[in-house]
């Protein structure tokens, strides 16, 4: 084996062993159950400024206002970061594969939403406890206990790895990434402010949001309006 060769190989290895150990080291508890699904506002697919213009206002932005966020900006950010744009199921971010293991939930005082892309619709819960947890496992970050809104990007790690092994672990956090900037770029387009937290524990938070066993968070954005 040629001497690149391996040190690719092993590049990836470290790697999927880096994303294997995001995952929780023990069994999540029973699942939370959602209610009836319910439709989102259609989103916008023009905006208040150009893309150029949201990559340059762009900023980690920590102080909002306590006003809960508009249903609409939480159908629009979440269509951002997974919704489906063509006939055929393609969405927001590229995929490895197509094979889409991001999930998303926002996180409010009162309640909990799980996106589903089909249908732009969600999921919703009472989960008046969950923002404070969501901030114990943040180490406390005072944004994350802050903001009206949390979107949480979580992953279901198996299913990119049916199709690519050790690769998996790589590749599903390159998603998570795609799909964060989606996220954080319409927050900028919006005047809403946002900041990716990605220094939490990964197994308090997923059984704070009563995850389904298999998945795990990847990050955490709290979003809402500018305070300045």
């Amino acid at each position: 084996m040629k001497r690149r060769d391996l040190l690719t190989g092993l590049a990836v290895s470290v790697l999927a062993v880096g994303c294997g150990q995001g995952v929780p080291a023990r069994p999540q508890g029973r699942a939370a159950r959602y209610g009836k699904p319910v439709a989102l506002p259609a989103p916008a697919i023009d905006g208040p400024v150009s893309l150029e213009q949201a990559i340059e206002r762009r900023r980690s932005r920590r102080s909002f206002l306590p006003d809960p966020l508009p249903v609409a900006a939480i159908g629009q950010l979440l269509w951002a970061g997974q919704g489906i744009t063509s006939a055929d199921g393609k969405r927001t971010a590229p995929s490895a594969g197509a094979l889409y293991p991001l999930e998303l939930y926002v996180v409010t005082s009162t309640d909990v939403m799980h996106y589903l892309p089909q249908g732009h619709r969600a999921e919703i819960r009472p989960g008046t406890g969950v923002r404070p947890a969501l901030q114990a496992a943040a180490l406390g970050q005072a944004p994350v206990g802050a903001a009206p809104g949390i979107i949480v990007v979580a992953a279901v790690p198996a299913r990119t790895q049916a199709k690519y092994g050790t690769r998996a672990g790589a590749f599903v956090e390159l998603e998570a990434g795609h799909a964060a900037q989606n996220i954080l770029l319409t927050a900028a387009a919006r005047g809403l402010a946002a900041v990716p937290v990605g220094s939490f524990d990964q197994a308090q938070a997923a059984a704070a949001l009563a995850l389904p066993a298999g998945q795990t968070v990847l990050y955490l954005i709290p979003v809402g309006l500018a305070s300045t």
